[in-house]
C-alpha cells in the first residue's frame, strides 16, 4: 500500500499525538507556519505549527480520512489539510 504524507496546522495535544501513533500514523515533524526576522533578536517563530504525518492508504483522499478519523473529536482545531504520495 502506497504511503501518504499528510499535512496540517494546529496546536497539537499529546492525547492527538497518542491517538495518531495508536491509529498508525508517524509524526513526521513540524514547523512554524509563519517566520519573521528580527536584526536585533533573530529569527521568531509565530503563528501554528504546520505538521506532517505519514500514513499507509490506498489514495489521497483516505489518507486525510485516516488522520482526520484519528485525531477526532478534535479534527475542528486544525486547518489547511493537505495530502501527497510520500
Amino acid at each position: 500500500m502506497p504511503t501518504f504524507a499528510v499535512r496540517f496546522k494546529g496546536l497539537m495535544t499529546a492525547q492527538e499525538r497518542e491517538r495518531l501513533a495508536a491509529a498508525g500514523v508517524e509524526l513526521k515533524g513540524s514547523r512554524s507556519s509563519m517566520v519573521a526576522g528580527d536584526p536585533e533578536t533573530g529569527t521568531v517563530r509565530t503563528g501554528r505549527p504546520i505538521y506532517t504525518v505519514a500514513v499507509e492508504a490506498a489514495s489521497e483522499n483516505e489518507a486525510l480520512a485516516r488522520v482526520r478519523e484519528a485525531i477526532e473529536p478534535d479534527t475542528s482545531n486544525f486547518s489547511g489539510w493537505e495530502a501527497a504520495p510520500l
